[in-house]
């Protein structure tokens, strides 16, 4: 959320300070982290983004001023990348310790931005000198405390989304179904595309024919693979969009309730513009683990693949197995019409105002005991890390 008042600062080498934001090529919720601590430094920095895929196409139509197509999880660090860390004042990494490491070698300060502290089953390799700084979840601050020597310490912020202008629309009748970037390393394009057509299936056919607007937001790679016309035999008018994230929050805004692959960012935005949100079952492990988590909080209580397929017992120690298991329900699912109406009438159900108010409610509690925003804590940490004096100057 950008200031009337824009301010003019310089580092202590007489310059505008230059921060590289670096993400770990994870969909699109590292990205959004990214997107909304340098919305928070705008007009106070030069903000550069480096990335590849999905999650950089989403970054390429954000607030950064500049930007670099570059594989960051490359095992020996780039020349073009290298050359980046080097010319900046200071490194936000979100989740790659790679860079973190190299930025702590060439002694540029680092900030690490994790969101995922709460399901590791070890401590992240976070290098010595390098800030730490993990968004808070339910059992975030837990695993801070039993980690905290080998994080060098680290804090808790609030959740790490845009700060919004205003509240949901007066007026709200979109119906919003989300499936974010639908990018994950240990799932292939094949799988994902299953995914976003099934569950899309099953959330077109719960929603009441009356709903004004409909609207599917997926990644362009997902999308152009989905079959969009057996989607719009059962809507005609379904809007199948590739959104920048400034879009998709606009949407959101305009939205009475968002049907969402189980991301915790996607949770958090809703949460932040008061809009309830249903959960699908999840694709990935974080999704799957941290539907757990919200169950418990009493959040969500959404069908997942235990319910459909008794899945259990999936480990955060070994990532690629959860994943393998979670792909062979998505593919059973593809195809399992009886699975698909069980979910459908469940997602009718959950549709109802009469349920949605009471998890609206509980949603905007939950979000209100992670905190207060992280983004604005973040950038000033960032900004006090290159010694920027500011100097307001009134538009």
């Amino acid at each position: 959320m950008h200031s009337a008042a824009q301010p003019l600062l310089s580092a202590s080498n007489g310059r505008v300070p230059r921060i590289l934001f670096v993400n770990d090529l994870w969909g699109y919720g590292t990205v959004t982290m990214a997107i909304a601590v340098a919305e928070e430094l705008h007009g106070q920095a030069i903000t550069r983004f480096a990335g590849q895929g999905p999650g950089f196409d989403l970054a390429r139509r954000a607030c950064f001023d500049h930007l670099l197509s570059v594989d960051t999880m490359a095992d020996a660090i780039l020349p073009a990348l290298d050359a980046a860390i080097e010319a900046s004042d200071a490194v936000v990494t979100v989740l790659n310790g790679i860079v973190a490491r190299r930025a702590a070698e060439r002694g540029i300060p680092c900030l690490y931005l994790d969101c995922m502290l709460w399901m590791w089953a070890q401590a992240p390799d976070v290098p010595p000198g390098v800030l730490y700084y993990a968004e808070n979840f339910p059992g975030t601050r837990e695993r801070l405390v039993q980690w905290r020597d080998d994080l060098g310490g680290g804090d808790v912020v609030g959740p790490l989304v845009v700060r919004p202008r205003s509240g949901r629309a007066e007026s709200a009748e979109v119906a919003l179904i989300n499936f974010g970037g639908l990018s994950c390393t240990l799932l292939d394009q094949a799988t994902l595309v299953a995914y976003a057509d099934a569950m899309a299936r099953c959330a077109l056919t719960a929603l009441d024919p009356s709903t004004e607007r409909v609207i599917i937001a997926a990644g362009r790679h997902i999308l152009e693979l989905m079959d969009q016309d057996a989607l719009r035999a059962i809507r005609p008018e379904v809007e199948l969009i590739d959104l920048s994230h400034e879009t998709y929050l606009a949407e959101l805004r305009r939205s009475r309730v968002l049907i969402s692959s189980s991301g915790m960012h996607a949770l958090y935005e809703a949460c932040a513009l008061g809009v309830p949100c249903i959960c699908l079952p999840p694709q990935n492990l974080s999704g799957a683990l941290a539907l757990d988590e919200l169950s418990r909080a009493g959040v969500q209580r959404a069908l997942d693949w235990s319910d459909l397929y008794g899945l259990a017992g999936l480990d955060s120690s070994d990532e690629p197995a959860a994943c393998s298991r979670i792909a062979e329900c998505v593919h059973r699912f593809s195809a399992d019409e009886t699975a698909q109406r069980r979910l459908g009438n469940d997602l009718c159900n959950r549709l109802r105002p009469d349920r949605l108010a009471p998890v609206q409610q509980r949603q905007a509690e939950f979000f209100a005991e992670q905190g207060e925003y992280g983004a604005p804590v973040v950038a000033s940490r960032i900004l006090k890390l290159v010694e920027v004096p500011a100097i307001v100057v009134p538009s």
